[in-house]
């Protein structure tokens, strides 16, 4: 239940952003399907290393993806130069919780992937962050924002003790394990997460250690539901997974797809 979204913009939390995601395509046909079904650009906030940019755009796809990371976003640039059609995306710094777009350009699609919502802490940003979201969809345009369901376990668990939260393996065979250690404030909904990673080489060793502080909000199925009508849009599904399977009671995210209403 991550999310990658950093104002301040560390370069080592860039490496294990890249490093977490670069062989996860499980979402990236999700995506494909609702550029196609929506039309018209993409719009992609929270774009992190540019991993799903970098699909999308491998397929056609015309993109402005907006992160607050530089050190992030250098690793989206790496990809989109690569690629034979790197024109079609614009790439571009800028906090989710104070987005500036131009008004006038106009999307089929818009996508909050990864939980990045969830970096907006409080009702008044994500409020904001929805109607502009929704000014800059033409009409018919879809919404897509990936959230994590609230975990019991994350709520009520020990501040002083540090989890084991995963296991990663990059491409070179090199591991990444992962920690994290957070508290949670049931007022504001607001979580308090540590996360530290070491790197290992493929002897075992720790070559690295990268630690990370950042603040999420939890929002809860119908608090969500009332917060996109509120702001203008249609409730058009809700997914438990990326298969397009139901929202049930044993779901681990809430895959809300909107529409723009007139």
């Amino acid at each position: 239940m991550i999310h990658f979204i950093d104002d301040a913009g560390s370069a080592p939390w860039a490496d294990l952003c890249e490093a977490y995601y670069s062989g996860n395509r499980s979402d990236v046909s999700f995506y494909l399907d609702q550029s196609s079904q929506a039309g018209g650009s993409v719009l992609e906030l929270g774009c992190s290393t540019g991993r799903i940019t970098e699909l999308l755009a491998d397929f056609g796809k015309s993109i402005y993806a907006v992160d607050p990371s530089e050190s992030q976003l250098n690793f989206a640039r790496s990809k989109i130069g690569l690629l034979a059609n790197s024109d079609r995306v614009t790439l571009v710094q800028s906090s989710l919780s104070d987005l500036d777009l131009d008004s006038s350009q106009k999307y089929g699609l818009a996508v909050v992937p990864c939980f990045a919502f969830m970096s907006l802490i409080d009702s008044d940003q994500q409020q904001q962050f929805l109607n502009i979201v929704r000014r800059q969809l033409s009409p018919g345009g879809r919404l897509v924002i990936d959230l994590a369901v609230p975990n019991l376990e994350v709520m009520l668990g020990d501040p002083s003790t540090m989890y084991h939260h995963m296991d990663l393996v990059t491409e070179n065979g090199d591991k990444i394990v992962v920690y994290t250690q957070g508290d949670y404030e049931e007022y504001s909904q607001v979580g308090y997460l540590k996360v530290a990673a070491d790197f290992l080489d493929q002897s075992g060793l720790v070559t690295r250690r990268v630690v990370h502080d950042l603040e999420f909000r939890y929002t809860f199925r119908w608090e969500m539901y009332h917060l996109l009508r509120a702001c203008g849009f249609e409730i058009l599904s809700l997914y438990g997974n990326f298969e397009e399977g139901p929202y049930i009671e044993e779901s681990d995210r809430m895959i809300w797809v909107a529409g723009a209403r007139s």
